[in-house]
């Protein structure tokens, strides 16, 4: 018993020590290393601005991204509600700053092995990798500064812990989709999510994020994306409501949004109030994403339903029947499962979040989720 105690003490002392000195040295690090993610991203999208005014960025092909004939299916009058795509979650996140990676290290060893210490592993590639790769539905984080009523957004996981970011100024990574967009104008709509974060200790200038700020973000949308954004009135047409258009069945066809991008407002604590400036959403930029117990609701576009076994199980009512679309994840990084992954497809989930996404330096033998052949979009 003595001796178990001793081998206790030997693992964890060490530990908690190493973990003390990464939580001090964290913030610091973390600012580094944010001062040149910055300065990456400006470099990034100047470069990728030059190129494309050079044409040295040939389109991609959509045809080699679907599972099928996609001309075929697009003239059919496929529509959007009826397509399944591929998406990347927290797809701003670059690999972590040693400081973090220790401190998950020294969580693992603390809790034995309860703690994932390969968790903080996780990173994305750019946007335009991602899009590049067949990628059409991002999710990206965001989080609010006002400046004396100068409000600008930008993406990260959480301050002080997870700032490695490939977007950090959201209207430069609006800037990155947009002129990938031009290079590729009869791309498959893009959808991207926006989930506003709440940090329990902000940073200098951040704010929480409230219906004043989610009015300056559709401000935002629209200077950044231009006639690309397609909006809630856009899907509507001349229905009052999505109930109304959803009875119907009368999603907009595909091919009539060709080379635009849906923004989706993850569900969030300012949602209601979006949604009561204009019930039928028609002038607002983002689509309100709400959960299953909104599912009657007349302003129900698009819901949240992370866990797809549960999806499949409501599948006849939610997507069968009333015509909602629906995102799911297939995964979460560090825990692969099959399983999720059969549900996520079975389910006929419209946006498939993974981890493990197609790649431009994916190995043979790499797991990734994709509808085969590095496929990612399907009906």
């Amino acid at each position: 018993m003595i001796q178990k105690i001793l081998n206790y003490l030997i693992r964890w002392v060490p530990a908690l020590f190493s973990l003390i000195v990464a939580f001090v040295s964290l913030f610091p690090a973390s600012l580094d290393r944010l001062e040149e993610d910055i300065a990456l991203q400006a470099k990034r999208i100047s470069e990728l601005e030059q190129a494309y005014e050079s044409e040295s960025i040939s389109p991609v092909d959509e045809n080699s991204i679907y599972d099928g004939d996609l001309d075929a299916v697009l003239k059919s009058g496929v529509k959007f509600n009826e397509m399944s795509f591929i998406a990347t979650h927290n797809s701003y996140q670059t690999t972590a700053i040693d400081e973090a990676k220790n401190i998950y290290r020294s969580l693992s060893d603390l809790t034995f092995g309860i703690y994932k210490a390969k968790k903080i592993g996780f990173e994305s590639e750019t946007l335009t990798d991602q899009l590049e790769c067949g990628l059409r539905s991002f999710e990206l984080d965001i989080e609010t500064f006002d400046r004396d009523g100068d409000v600008s957004f930008t993406c990260m996981h959480s301050p002080y812990f997870e700032m490695s970011t490939s977007c950090y100024d959201f209207s430069l990574a609006l800037k990155e989709i947009s002129m990938w967009s031009d290079n590729n104008p009869d791309h498959l709509p893009i959808t991207i999510i926006i989930e506003p974060k709440r940090v329990f200790i902000p940073l200098e200038n951040m704010e929480y994020f409230n219906l004043e700020y989610a009015l300056a973000l559709d401000e935002v949308l629209k200077e950044g994306l231009g006639e690309k954004l397609f909006t809630p009135a856009d899907m509507l047409r001349d229905y009052e409501s999505f109930g109304e258009m959803r009875a119907a069945d009368d999603w907009c066809k595909v091919r009539d949004m060709l080379g635009k991008v849906v923004v989706l407002l993850h569900d969030c604590g300012v949602t209601e109030d979006y949604i009561d400036i204009d019930e039928s959403v028609k002038t607002q930029a983002m689509f309100p994403m709400l959960r299953e117990r909104d599912i009657d609701r007349d302003c129900t576009s698009f819901i949240i339903c992370n866990n797809p076994g549960k999806l499949l199980e409501i599948k006849g009512e939610v997507i069968d029947e009333k015509k909602i679309m629906v995102r799911t994840r297939a995964d979460e990084f560090g825990k692969i499962n099959k399983k999720n992954l059969e549900d996520a497809f079975a389910s006929g989930a419209n946006i498939i979040s993974t981890d493990y996404p197609v790649r431009t330096d994916n190995k043979a033998d790499d797991y990734i989720v994709d509808f085969g052949n590095r496929t990612t979009v399907s009906k």
